[in-house]
């Protein structure tokens, strides 16, 4: 079996943050509201990564299964429910 290995990242300091190029002049409240900015979008690509990695997992170990079976499967486990809902596309749909 493997092992997860955990890597502590550390936060962005207002330092670090002023010292790039656009930031220079931010105030500490500007800085620290930025800083806030990164770490949620950073969590939220972080997430969606992962979802399309177990996805692709999921297709290769269910060969034989639908993509779309395995597609529903790993949707059922997602983190932030509001963010992934389907949006209608106004497309109607041939009455059989």
């Amino acid at each position: 079996m493997s092992e997860k290995i955990e890597k502590v990242h550390k936060r962005l300091s207002l330092a670090e943050l002023k010292n790039c190029k656009g930031f220079e002049n931010y105030s500490d409240e500007q800085a620290e509201e930025t800083i806030k900015s990164l770490e949620k979008i950073s969590v939220l690509f972080y997430e969606l990564y992962m979802k399309q990695k177990q996805t692709v997992e999921k297709i290769k170990e269910n060969k034989q299964g639908s993509k779309e079976e395995a597609i529903e499967e790993v949707k059922e486990k997602k983190p932030k429910e509001a963010f992934y809902e389907r949006k209608p596309t106004g497309k109607k749909r041939n009455a059989a």
